[in-house]
């Protein structure tokens, strides 16, 4: 474009080029006959060249002066660069008037001229419509508008030139005297001209929002797919209303013209996106993300449009300045502002009585608007529409039920999904390692399961399982938990003598089919609630906050957490939950535990306010500390075992490449991805770079572990978890309730020493958690790759392919995840809600409704690992996949502990977003042993064995660089060895 308003001289025209791909603005250079400066013109694209008509310039020497153009001028793109040519198009016939701020579309092979504003003529606004054909540059002359007016917009389709709002110099009310002084009020006026019937047509604005007195908008046409001539639908942005006179309306008369958006028409500068269904001739809403500072007079130019999304740049214009923005009032600013307009209505002062119409005057006698060079990509997806409507959110509406997602689990022992079905855990099913229930042995029994015998006062129970508590020195009995379902969903217990308590059996999957089969009540221990207060100034790991408290320090704050737990549990996990729950707001339902991370003085433990959260911190950070040292003599053990194995010994038995195939347990249709990896990655990365974006999760968020899995049940219980030695993640507090106290670590292990750890010749077996909370378990297939299906570009991974759907992070695991599908496909009733968020009433909900769109982007785009796109984020595409891990093994590792910085909510509406580039380019990495020399990746690394200077990610690599390398590896090498 030529940006050439009010320049001094006829040499200070100037021509900007951007390039979409860079994002860099050029100022090229240009020859021939310049159009000279001007504003108020336009410009269209024409078989590879552009055109430029119209526009006024002002001469500010002498006596002032505008001059109006006609010339068509055409600036030559198609030769070679880097100088385009200008050159004047000789147009036959009569050609129209020059003029500025007119409305101009390139249609079917034509360019429509429409108003604008030439003060040399009577009347200053125009009317006429004008059509040059561009296959012989012959103006014609059409039908005038039904109306005069500027700065407008046009846009056409379906054979239709369609006309809306600009500016007037005919009075909007004409029996209303204070208009008549009104030179050129913004109007509504939407009109259309049938370029068949060659007629002017006023359009109904049909639909709860319309666009109102608008001038100095941007218009952008959508199309359902590039190279479409007609458009599917047109987004207006921005732009600009001079209300008339008077300028200021009180508040009843805003609410009573603009309904309940009445505060967006404070300022004269608008924000508002609406979009116009071609079809249906609907004005439907687009709500941005993020505040959007209202423009007028911005660009915008598609970029693309692809699953029902159109990218787009906008920038420009000028409108509310972000230093004195001052549409949002707090309470206190609104009663002072009350306070000296009463005081200037005591005074006498010319001020307005009504105290909203004194506001809006305040406000725009203090606001001063500003200029903006600023460019931004947004993105613009389908907003609710009309039943039936194409796109992607109706395509995923009516999916069938063989691809809707359902939970489905596995009644065996070692199961990973064994916790959905029963109450019971790994321990169960294996013979106690206790042979009878002695007095005081907590240390051996909690968790245990036992069977009462001989009692007298509750003979009901009498061949019953219960599981063994606390001991209580007290009375000399053990505190015993009934299951929930066999106790009415109540969390109590009983206390038993020694005498009466036997050891139980060990489980069979035969008890518990029969056990499924006997009631239809759920089995399930019932999810867990934590509320874990801890001081404000902790941002360590929760569980260093629960086993090492800071002080709370006297008239310090104090920050509750909370998460909730739907994963399996050890059997002392069991008995702890039980113990340590509050018995007057849990049920079977859901059970729920008041932590407080502090130091507690006797005081404490004897105010009965606080007693029992202190008992129940105090027993939790035990047990917490009781696990931690058992288990970190087997970490010990293990990462001994895993260090034993060698670079050599890894390459020697895994070879290039290994596959790994992973599956998310307990859903159907499965959700699964293969891909191969370079043996040297750790696990560490392996999850964050890899796993974590072929599966659609959120790097660094939530905490996670991998262990081997057995086919003998002992040597599963046994089993050494592999995960980050700390996390600041709140899940990671829910680590001792089943995977133990501490994990070894997984930044020393690789894949490849896990694989060549294995015994037997079979595939690896691994089972990976991601959320400790949530508990998604996945199963992972590892197993030797020739390297066949591998391209010769891949780095240290590649994504072969995949199937099912990705899940939003924080969705409450399987359950709630098939809940939440099922709202969105019509099989569950949704909540809706009034505009305060409380729930009205239960229906089915479909995309042509505000409320599937509202569930959708709180429930889905507001999660951190769905914001990446605006089409559907719950699909798997695999090129965007690839994309993803391509991008992610260029980036540095993410250190653990730093979670609790990931944590955020951002809120997701339909229409507008502002999306950050990802793109894939080499890793900033100083430590030049942080990233291959070659190709930048960041994972899979080994040194250069002489100088330990560099790294690569490959043998190949190595050799590529050996030529540059060489010197200065001896170079390092010499300087050692002094």
């Amino acid at each position: 474009f030529c940006e050439n308003d009010i320049l001094p001289s006829s040499d200070g025209d100037e021509v900007w080029e951007f390039n979409i791909t860079k994002r860099q603005w050029r100022h090229i250079k240009t020859a021939g006959k310049s159009p000279g400066p001007r504003t108020g013109h336009s410009m269209f694209p024409w078989k590879g060249d552009l055109y430029l008509w119209g526009g006024m310039m002002e001469e500010r020497s002498g006596t002032p002066r505008r001059y109006y153009f006609t010339k068509l001028y055409k600036l030559n793109m198609t030769g070679k660069g880097p100088v385009y040519k200008w050159e004047v198009v000789k147009t036959r016939s009569q050609e129209p008037i020059g003029r500025e701020e007119y409305a101009g579309v390139l249609y079917k092979g034509k360019y429509y001229v429409h108003a604008g504003n030439n003060p040399n003529v009577e009347g200053s606004a125009l009317k006429d419509t004008w059509v040059l054909n561009l296959s012989n540059f012959k103006w014609s002359p059409l039908k005038d508008g039904p109306v005069t007016r500027h700065c407008h917009c046009m846009w056409a389709g379906n054979n239709k030139l369609y006309v809306l709002g600009g500016r007037t110099d005919i009075p909007q009310d004409p029996a209303n005297f204070s208009l008549m002084n009104v030179s050129n009020p913004s109007i509504e006026d939407f009109v259309s001209f049938d370029l068949g019937t060659k007629t002017w047509k006023y359009e109904d604005l049909v639909g709860k929002y319309r666009p109102h007195d608008m001038s100095e908008f941007t218009v952008l046409p959508l199309y359902n797919k590039d190279g479409d001539d007609e458009p599917s639908s047109v987004v207006i942005w921005g732009g600009y209303r001079d209300p008339g006179r008077p300028k200021t309306m009180t508040l009843a008369e805003r609410k009573a013209k603009f309904g309940e958006e009445h505060e967006e028409f404070r300022l004269p500068y608008k924000k508002r996106l609406l979009r116009f269904d071609m079809k249906t001739n609907v004005w439907k809403p687009l709500k941005p993300t993020s505040p959007i500072l209202p423009k007028a007079q911005s660009f915008m130019c598609r970029l693309k449009s692809e699953n029902g999304i159109t990218h787009f740049l906008i920038g420009g214009g000028y409108g509310v300045d972000p230093d004195h923005d001052t549409r949002d009032l707090s309470e206190r600013t609104r009663a002072e502002a009350h306070r000296l307009h009463q005081d200037a209505i005591a005074l006498g002062h010319e001020v307005p009585a009504d105290f909203e119409s004194y506001m809006n005057a305040q406000q725009l006698s203090k606001h001063k608007p500003q200029y903006s060079n600023k460019v931004y990509e947004v993105l613009v997806t389908e907003s609710f529409g009309e039943r039936g409507e194409a796109g992607w959110s109706w395509n995923f509406f009516k999916l069938s039920a063989d691809k809707l997602p359902g939970v489905e689990s596995v009644l065996h022992p070692a199961s990973p999904t064994l916790h959905n079905i029963v109450d019971l855990s790994l321990d169960d099913f294996l013979q106690p390692r206790v042979d009878s229930v002695v007095a005081d042995d907590q240390n051996n029994l909690f968790g245990v399961r036992v069977k009462f015998v001989g009692l007298k006062g509750r003979q009901d129970l009498n061949g019953e399982v219960g599981r063994c508590g606390r001991w209580l020195s007290k009375t000399g009995r053990y505190e015993v938990f009934l299951p929930l379902y066999e106790n009415g969903g109540k969390l109590g217990s009983i206390s038993v003598k020694p005498e009466n308590l036997l050891i139980a059996d060990a489980v069979t999957t035969l008890e518990v089919e029969e056990l499924l089969a006997y009631t239809s009540s759920d089995k399930r221990f019932p999810p867990v609630l934590i509320n874990l207060a801890r001081t404000s100034e902790s941002d360590r790991p929760p569980l260093d906050d629960i086993i090492d408290p800071i002080p709370i320090a006297r008239g310090g704050g104090v920050v509750p957490i909370f998460d909730t737990y739907r994963g399996p549990l050890s059997k002392e996990a069991h008995a702890l939950l039980r113990t340590i729950a509050n018995p007057e707001i849990g049920n079977d339902k859901m059970i729920a535990c008041s932590l407080l991370a502090q130091k507690f003085s006797e005081e404490d433990r004897r105010n009965p306010n606080t007693k029992k959260m202190t008992e129940s911190s105090i027993f939790f950070s035990d047990f917490v500390r009781d696990r931690k040292a058992k288990d970190s003599v087997r970490v010990a053990s293990f990462e001994a075992s895993m260090a034993k194995f060698s670079d050599s010994m890894v390459d020697e038995v895994c070879g290039k490449w290994l596959k790994v195939v992973v599956k998310l347990d307990g859903i159907h249709p499965p959700i699964r991805r293969e891909f191969v990896v370079r043996p040297a990655m750790t696990l560490r990365a392996l999850h964050d770079q890899v796993l974590c974006p072929i599966m659609g999760w959120k790097s660094n968020y939530h905490c996670y572990a991998f262990r081997k899995v057995f086919e003998d049940l002992e040597k599963l219980k046994d089993s050494c978890w592999i995960g980050p030695r700390t996390s600041t993640a709140l899940d990671s507090m829910f680590m001792p309730l089943y995977v133990g106290g501490c994990v070894a670590n997984d930044k020393q292990i690789s894949i490849g020493q896990l694989y060549a750890s294995e015994e037997s010749d079979d595939n690896l077996k691994v089972q990976w958690v991601h959320d400790f909370g949530d508990w998604y378990s996945h199963s992972i297939d590892i197993s030797r790759c020739d390297g066949q299906d591998v391209p010769s570009n891949a780095n240290v991974g590649y994504l072969l392919g995949g199937e099912g759907l990705n899940i939003p992070e924080d969705a409450g695991g399987l359950f709630l995840y098939e809940q939440l599908i099922g709202k969105l496909t019509h099989r569950f009733p949704m909540d809706i809600s009034d505009e305060n968020g409380n729930c009205v009433s239960r229906d089915f909900t479909d995309p042509s409704s505000e409320h599937w769109w509202g569930y959708f982007n709180t429930e889905v785009r507001n999660k951190p690992n769905m914001q990446r796109s605006l089409g559907n984020p719950l699909e798997f595409n695999l090129d965007l996949a690839r994309n993803d891990v391509e991008a992610a093994i260029r980036r540095p590792t993410q250190k653990s502990g730093r979670e609790n910085q990931n944590v955020h909510s951002m809120d997701f509406r339909t229409g507008l977003i502002h999306e950050k580039d990802k793109k894939v380019s080499a890793s900033q990495v100083k430590d030049a042993t942080k990233l291959c020399a070659v190709c930048g990746v960041t994972v899979a690394l080994r040194k250069c064995s002489s100088c330990k200077s560099v790294a690569y990610c490959s043998r190949e690599h190595q050799v590529e660089h050996w030529k540059e390398h060489k010197s200065a590896c001896k170079a390092v090498q010499k300087k050692s060895n002094k």
